[in-house]
């Protein structure tokens, strides 16, 4: 086992994370979840916002997944990303 630990802020709307296609987080400030080692994984959100404000999400563990990541939001008021790791 190992723990799948992200954190996360949205400024002014809303951000939606995934694991694997499912909810993990909606809004949320930290998550913590234990994940099986020697398997593949997809993390994966969506923001929605006043455009201009700005998103962040960290992934501190594990350290194939560790990611620091700060976006502003655009016209559309939206954003997405991900990435796959194996743990």
């Amino acid at each position: 086992m190992a723990k799948l630990m992200i954190s996360s802020v949205v400024g002014d709307g809303a951000l939606w994370l995934y694991l694997d296609n499912a909810l993990i987080g909606k809004n949320t400030e930290s998550i913590a979840l234990d994940i099986d080692t020697d398997q593949e994984y997809v993390v994966h959100w969506f923001v929605q916002g006043k455009p201009g404000s700005t998103y962040s999400i960290t992934i501190s563990s594990p350290k194939e997944a560790e990611l620091q990541l700060t976006r502003g939001l655009r016209n559309s008021g939206k954003g997405f990303g991900g990435f796959k790791f194996k743990a």
